[in-house]
This record gives structure tokens, sequence and C-alpha cells, in this order.
């Protein structure tokens, strides 16, 4: 009967030295940060904004109309913008009689304004954002002569440059760190666009949608 009793006890003993040796655990956490980049609004909401150019009246000089739109950029990695355009459609268009519609090729498009120096965006004051440079207007539009459309083609980018997706923009990693919501790890482009009002065929209306991406290749 000792025997009998003693053997539970053994038993007890062992599974109490079974439990005490384990006094560790791990645990694996993982995950993973993909490339990121973004576009938004200077409000860093979504991109969809209208430029109206107006009523197109001819007039004397040279003075050309112009729109612009403000976005801002984020990126995790080296970056591109580019962009792209559907054609020009118009409403109530009037006869040609012998003369010409307004273009592509009389729409100025392209960067005109980058301001790279938030502090958390990477390598401050040394950083490099490349325009590809037939869409660089930092220095300012074409003087326009003899009241025609000032745009160079090859020199000067316009909205048939982008008739197909077309990088504009590059440059290394933007954001240091934070979000979307994040208030100075971006860079700030301004796109401009800009035309000559002359004696084109008359309509009630013309429009195009530019389609910027952003891609971290």
């Amino acid at each position: 009967m000792k025997i009998k009793a003693i053997i539970p006890v053994l038993a007890l003993l062992a599974m109490a030295k079974m439990a005490q040796a384990q006094t560790t655990g791990t645990i694996l956490l993982s995950g993973t940060n993909p490339a990121a980049v973004s576009i938004t609004t200077t409000a860093d909401a979504s991109l969809s904004t209208t430029v109206a150019l107006g009523t197109l009246t001819p007039t004397t000089g040279g003075t050309l109309a112009t729109g612009s739109v403000q976005v801002r950029l984020r990126s995790s990695k080296a970056y591109v913008l580019s962009a792209q355009t559907t054609a020009l459609a118009f409403t109530a268009l009037g006869s040609t009689d012998g003369g010409t519609t307004i273009a592509a090729t009389d729409i100025g498009f392209g960067i005109t304004a980058i301001v790279n120096t938030g502090v958390n965006v990477a390598n401050t004051g040394t950083r490099t954002d490349t325009i590809v440079a037939k869409f660089s207007y930092t220095g300012g539009y074409p003087a326009v002569v003899n009241g025609l459309t000032p745009f160079l083609a090859g020199t000067n980018a316009t909205l048939n440059d982008i008739s197909a997706n077309t990088q504009i923009l590059s440059g290394s990693r933007i954001s240091n760190k934070g979000n979307i919501s994040t208030n100075n790890n971006f860079i700030l482009a301004t796109l401009g666009l800009a035309t000559l009002p002359q004696y084109f065929t008359p309509n009630t209306d013309f429009s195009t949608t530019i389609t910027l991406t952003a891609t971290a290749p």
C-alpha cells in the first residue's frame, strides 16, 4: 500500500517540475511595409478638380490665359510622376470655314514650381526632383510673338505631349516618415496650363481630362 501511494506522489512531482520549466514563451510579430506613393490636394484629399480658362476672347498683346493646380506628393522610395490627357472634346463646334480650331498643341502644360523643404522630407537641402526639360515652366511661359501660340514643339510642352502616359517629374524618396496626415513630409508641385486667346473656330465649350499617376518603380 505504501508503494502504491508513492507512485502518484512521484507523478505529481514530475508534473510540477514540467510546469515550472515553462517559464518563458515567444510571440512572432510580422508585417510588411510596401513601396508607397500618393498624390493629394493641398487639403490631403483625393485629387479631382477643374481648371477653368474662361472665355478666350482675342485681344491685343501677348497675355496668356492661365490656370494651375497644386498637388502634394509623398513616397517611401524613389518616385515618378506621369500625366496623360484625353483628346479635346467640343460642344457646339462651329464651321472651320478655312480657319483653325484650338488644339492640344495650343495649350501649354507643365510644372511651374516645386517646394521640397518640409522638415520631414527626406534629404532636405540636398535632394533632387527632376522635371523633364520641356515640362519645366519654373522660369515662366515663353513670350508671345505676333499674337500666335508661343509653345514650340519639342521645347515647350503642351497637352499634345501627354496624349499617352508620359513622365514629367521624378526624384528620390520624398517622405522621411509620417503618413498622408503629416503636414511636412511632402513636396508641393504646381502644375500649370496656359493658352493664348486667338481667332479659333467658335465653340461653346472645350474640355479634356488630365490624369496624373505617381509610381514607385
